[in-house]
């Protein structure tokens, strides 16, 4: 179904979800759903979910090795906007676009902050 979404055009992702979801409830100890959750995801919310389906799937007991890719990758793409928003002038904002980029700020060096407590060997 995720495929189909990917290739086909056909909108199929609520369903891909379902079926992951599914496969986790019949074997929770593989973390290869997690990480296909993670690709699914996409870069909702500053890439928070799908960080956190990425460190999922790594601390499953059969974990799936390209999701420690995937999560440097998220990292990396963390790091560059952060550093992106430090140049950011916010005070000339409307209140209501002000707090658009503070969600984004707060969610952005969340993310920054998590790839600077990850060990190094990731």
């Amino acid at each position: 179904a995720r495929y189909q979404n990917e290739l086909a055009g056909v909108d199929t992702e609520l369903l891909a979800e379902r079926f992951y979801y599914q496969a986790l409830s019949v074997a929770p100890q593989i973390g290869m759903p997690f990480n296909q959750l993670g690709t699914l995801a996409g870069s909702k919310y500053y890439n928070v979910e799908a960080t956190y389906c990425y460190l999922r799937c790594i601390q499953s007991e059969v974990s799936f090795e390209g999701a420690a890719g995937n999560l440097k990758r998220l990292y990396d793409k963390a790091a560059k906007m952060y550093q992106q928003l430090r140049k950011c002038e916010t005070r000339r904002l409307s209140p209501s676009k002000k707090r658009g980029k503070d969600i984004k700020r707060l969610l952005v060096s969340f993310m920054y902050l998590q790839s600077l407590l990850q060990p190094k060997s990731r």
